[in-house]
């Protein structure tokens, strides 16, 4: 019962500590605030780095032109040739009208004066493999069957945007390592005017026969408060962002070019993980302040 007590009066004076120094208060927050946003906002980019990843290799995929020689037969010949090359998983045939009406369809009604004989285009194997990196060599393959002409895959340049996201990480990463120093010691610095205002009240609790872990709750309530405030901010502004950000795409290209992770669960979890990172890393600092300048 004593016990139970105690805990719930060091958690008020945890609480309480937060309006000694309010101004220092504030600005932890706002640090800490800043920094969960960071490690919240690198988690949410590397959870969609693979959506992004798996959308841009979905829509790179080998077109064979069939040489327009070629009749019934000689087409279903090089259809078996393409499948028995390795690393093939699927293949898609397109006559020259459907190219034709895809073509009117994205660029404008004036190519519909190219139908009937007048079609250019060719008809079309649409090849996809297991693995990008497999491109190449399935594309040289399929240029020297018989009836390939033209065979290309997608522009797409999939190595160089997947390097971008990776320095977009890799800075995520930096600026939140940065920010999570500066807000450990902003917390510290707090909690260090806090125990400089209350150093004689723990000079008598020390000659009275408190136990170190008595005096110490306190501030380490203090420092999680901080953390858990902090993120709870965060939590919500990541949660407006991501909405935001996807909502914008939408508007902005009419269509949805990114499967993003779904909002729910997902803020749920990246929330949790806020919580947990900024109570632990408020009892760090916490503790930072009480080991260096009480000694115990």
């Amino acid at each position: 019962m004593k016990s139970i007590r105690n805990f719930f009066r060091q958690l008020r004076n945890g609480f309480r500590n937060l309006f000694r120094n309010g101004w220092m208060t504030a600005a932890s927050i706002l640090t800490m605030t800043v920094t969960l946003l960071m490690v919240g906002g690198l988690i949410m980019l590397l959870s969609n780095v693979d959506n992004i990843t798996q959308d841009i290799e979905e829509g790179v995929q080998i077109r064979a032109h069939i040489d327009l020689a070629a009749d019934e037969q000689d087409e279903a010949d090089l259809r078996q040739a393409i499948e028995e090359i390795e690393y093939v998983s699927d293949i898609t045939y397109r006559t020259r009208e459907e190219e034709l009406e895809d073509l009117i369809d994205r660029v404008g009604e004036e190519f519909a004066l190219f139908s009937d004989d007048a079609n250019p285009l060719f008809n079309v194997f649409i090849v996809s493999v297991e693995d990008t990196e497999y491109l190449d060599a399935v594309t040289e393959q399929i240029s020297e069957l018989p009836y390939a002409v033209d065979v290309t895959y997608g522009e797409i340049d999939t190595q160089n945007l997947l390097s971008t996201l990776e320095i977009v990480r890799v800075v995520f990463a930096l600026i939140a390592a940065v920010l999570v120093v500066i807000a450990v010691a902003l917390i510290s610095n707090t909690i260090k005017l806090t125990i400089y205002a209350r150093q004689t009240e723990i000079e008598i609790m020390r000659l009275v026969g408190a136990q170190n872990s008595y005096i110490r709750a306190p501030f380490a309530y203090e420092g999680a408060f901080i953390g858990l405030i902090s993120s709870i901010f965060a939590s919500v502004l990541l949660y407006g962002a991501y909405e935001g950000m996807q909502s914008a795409t939408v508007e902005i290209t009419g269509v949805e070019v990114i499967a993003f992770t779904p909002t729910t669960p997902f803020i749920y979890y990246v929330a949790g993980g806020l919580v947990i990172i900024g109570i632990l890393l408020g009892v760090i600092g916490a503790r930072r302040s009480i080991k260096r300048f009480l000694k115990f």
